[in-house]
């Protein structure tokens, strides 16, 4: 109750979430206005729509804090003016505009846009409501859908917008409409899943922070009735203009600050478009037909206007002045305000010492960040930064010296490792980098982003101040999701990995799972030793025997790429090849494969020995490169080998990622003079139809089809419809891992024509194979024995 001599001043309230969340949201804002005006005690009074129509109507309330749509109802009713608007903060940002989303349950892949809507049931919250219906209104129209016509069930739920959820949720609703910001509300809330819903026609907006569906509008007016003292009126837009940016009752209220009214304009042609009261009035005004009717009335009004025009032209002279007086000093307030907002925006989400965003702002984007890729389900990394012995720097040197280094090194993340990702700073010397869109297997572009940035950190400073300055950071890993589902839980794991880095000795990273972090490590030193050992030729090629079914006889060498570490040994391929994939270093690999193995196989036929047709690999990279055909071409020339005995071998994989472009690159390479063949053959596409658009010469068994034949049945099946779609297209099969006579027997009943495998042995180092060929040994046709023999004793 107020106090004696103090008045009492009504703010009805739209209750858009409930009655009892509205006045605590709204209550501390009052609370502040009868402490900025002490002889009055402001009231909040939350009010569903019908209550609070009423009130308006009665004039029971002072002020009407309402959304947008309804305040231009009753703007034009009953003669509501709006005194100020609302800069609202979503995510960490201020904004003042809204929309609406349009959603559906995660698991309806039916509903995958808007048009799909149509015959099916739609909830929201009132016609009335602009971002819980009116906006979403004009996008299904925009879409073709007549919410009254083409939905099988338009239901409003009413107030709050909860409802609108939950009858989506609950499966009551196919899809549904509410608020931006009010499921990220609920999301935070932790009453709902941020997987549990999609969102239709999700849209960005520059400078609004929330993905929306619909156009966006003004934000919610704070409004006088027509009988409120115009003083009342003028000491409240004075008290919410100049209410500080950290007030309590502006955190409690969810806003940021409050500006001079915006331009309305919009939401009156969207009223207008869509035939929406105060708009709905079709009537038109027919000046002709009065004239028809009344003549002299219409020549008197006339001719009272001419006289009446004369009377006012010289106050409106007068009034001009003032008026381009009143005109110019809004301009420059209008313009103060706009400056003093976008300063407000940025201090609400930038470091102010490094101009990178803040931690509100850090989190709000991971938040969003981390919805959008369950949504996709797509993967996404946080790097947490710190700076190694920063006190050292600050006790020795001063926290003044300190700010500059972290102005620095912020100008440093933000220079070459800002584009694509978030980059900001926590606070003192921690800095949070978030990885957006990363491939299937994250492991090789995390790590390398964490070697530049910490390259980054470690170069030297320029200028004067900061000149012989060294500085080292230590860096947490952790992946979403295996480490964490919110940001919280992201941020902990790898403020904790970060700590391990230190543990380890500092200028270095962690991930927060141990076997990643061990992985990582195992990866860069692969790389760089792979690096070394192009420069050095500690490559060498093997090569393994090709062998006909029937004869029995080598009849090519498929060339195998071996890797000889001084420090380590022999290598496996299975350890370095993924590697050099994905650093692009199996270019150069493949390159020094092929004009190795083609000299070698010129230099037999020079000494004499069974011409052999030489197998190599093209990997998924390589096919990919702009220049392969020339590349080859000129390997092929420098080595002197004929393109004629040159087979090249492409994976399945290769083939589909080069999409349509595929078949033209194979037929250049025909043109080049080599045959082809496609590897690994049934472990991808595998379809006759996509193997007739290739022009191809031969067909590889996958060995994981040959391992247990003919004991499995479906092996067995899978492997003689290979064969059979082979010979349908005229293409040589040969199959690989051949390791036992009774795979060997089936292969020839069912018309293979090359294996290879250990069964004959397998890949030999040039000068043993040199041997080979020269003994002219065959395999043994007697089952019973597993001896080569001299071609000469099987006569």
């Amino acid at each position: 109750m107020p106090a004696l001599g103090q008045d009492e001043v009504k703010i009805g309230t739209l209750a858009y979430r409930g009655l009892d969340q509205t006045l605590e949201r709204w209550a501390p804002t009052a609370a502040y206005l009868s402490e900025m005006l002490p002889d009055k005690v402001f009231r909040i009074v939350p009010m569903y729509y019908p209550e609070l129509n009423e009130a308006i109507a009665r004039g029971s309330v002072d002020f009407v804090l309402t959304n947008t749509a309804h305040y231009v109802k009753m703007e034009s009713q009953h003669g509501l003016t709006r005194v100020l608007t609302m800069i609202a903060k979503e995510q960490g940002t201020p904004v003042r505009d809204f929309g609406g989303v349009i959603f559906t349950r995660s698991e309806r892949t039916d509903l995958a846009s808007i048009t799909d809507l149509r015959g099916h049931s739609f909830a929201a919250v009132g016609e009335g409501s602009l971002g819980g219906f009116i906006v979403a209104w004009e996008i299904l129209r925009a879409h073709g859908i007549d919410p009254a016509r083409d939905l099988r069930e338009l239901r409003f739920t009413g107030m709050p917008h909860d409802q609108v959820v939950e009858a989506v949720l609950d499966g009551s609703s196919d899809a549904g409409t509410v608020r931006t910001g009010i499921l990220e509300t609920l999301i935070s809330e932790g009453r709902i899943d941020a997987g549990d819903l999609r969102i239709l026609n999700a849209r960005t907006t520059p400078g609004f922070p929330l993905l929306h569906s619909t156009n966006l509008y003004p934000e919610w007016p704070f409004s006088r009735m027509p009988d409120t003292p115009d003083e009342l009126v003028e000491a409240v837009t004075i008290a919410l203009l100049t209410m500080p940016e950290a007030h309590p009752a502006a955190e409690a209220g969810g806003y940021l600050a409050w500006s001079p009214p915006a331009n309305y304009r919009p939401v009156h042609e969207l009223f207008r478009s869509l035939g929406i009261a105060p708009f709905d009035d079709r009537q038109v005004f027919s000046l002709a037909a009065v004239w028809r009717n009344n003549p002299a009335a219409i020549a008197a009004v006339l001719l009272g206007l001419l006289l009446l025009s004369g009377m006012a032209s010289a106050k409106f002279m007068n009034m001009n002045v003032s008026l381009r007086r009143e005109v110019s000093e809004r301009r420059r307030v209008e313009r103060l305000l706009r400056e003093n907002q976008e300063q407000l925006t940025r201090q609400a989400t930038h470091d102010s010492l490094t101009g990178l965003q803040n931690r509100p702002a850090l989190q709000q984007h991971l938040e969003r960040a981390i919805v959008s890729a369950r949504q996709a389900r797509e993967r996404l990394a946080v790097l947490f930064l710190d700076l190694d012995r920063f006190k050292n720097i600050n006790d020795s040197l001063g926290h003044p010296f300190g700010d500059l280094v972290l102005r620095a090194i912020g100008e440093r993340l933000r220079d070459r490792h800002g584009h694509g990702e978030t980059v900001g700073r926590l606070g003192g010397d921690e800095f949070l980098i978030v990885l957006e869109d990363l491939p299937e297997n994250p492991i090789a572009h995390v790590t390398a982003h964490a070697e530049s940035l910490l390259e980054s950190i470690a170069e030297p400073f320029q200028g004067e101040r900061l000149r012989d300055l060294y500085v080292g950071a230590s860096i947490g890993i952790s992946l979403f999701p295996e480490d964490g589902t919110d940001g919280a839980a992201l941020i902990k794991n790898a403020d904790a990995a970060m700590y391990q880095a230190k543990a380890k000795g500092r200028n270095t990273f962690c991930f927060y799972t141990q076997a990643l972090t061990k992985a990582a490590k195992s990866r860069l030193t692969v790389e760089s030793h792979l690096r070394r050992a192009l420069e050095n030729e500690e490559f060498e090629v093997f090569y393994q025997p090709q062998v006909g079914v029937e004869s029995g006889a080598i009849v090519g060498v498929e060339a195998l790429v071996r890797w000889r570490d001084p420090d380590h040994g022999m290598v496996l391929p299975g350890r370095f090849i993924p590697i050099a994939e994905d650093t692009g270093l199996i270019t150069s690999i493949g390159e020094w494969v092929l004009g190795r193995a083609a000299r070698q196989v010129r230099a037999w036929q020079s000494a004499g020995l069974p011409p052999l047709r030489l197998t190599v690999n093209l990997s998924p990279r390589q096919f990919l490169q702009p220049n392969l055909v020339q590349s080859i071409r000129d390997g092929l020339a420098q080595a002197g080998l004929d393109p004629r005995w040159v087979e090249l071998e492409i994976t399945e994989t290769a083939l589909m990622q080069q999409g349509s472009d595929a078949p033209a690159t194979l037929r250049q390479l025909k043109d080049a003079g080599v045959r082809l063949a496609i590897d690994d053959f049934g472990t991808g596409y595998s379809s006759l139809s996509y193997l007739k658009r290739f022009p191809l010469d031969t067909l590889k068994i996958d060995r994981c089809f040959i391992r247990d034949v003919p004991n499995d049945s479906s092996d067995v099946e899978i492997t003689t419809t290979i064969i059979a779609m082979a010979r349908s297209l005229h293409l040589k099969v040969v199959a690989e891992g051949v390791e036992n006579r009774a795979q060997l027997a089936f292969l020839r009943l069912q018309g293979c024509d090359v294996y290879q495998g250990f069964l004959f042995g397998p890949g030999l180092p040039a000068a043993d194979l040199e041997s080979l060929l020269k003994s002219g040994q065959r395999l043994a046709s007697n089952p019973g024995t597993r001896r080569l023999q001299p071609v000469a004793e099987r006569g």
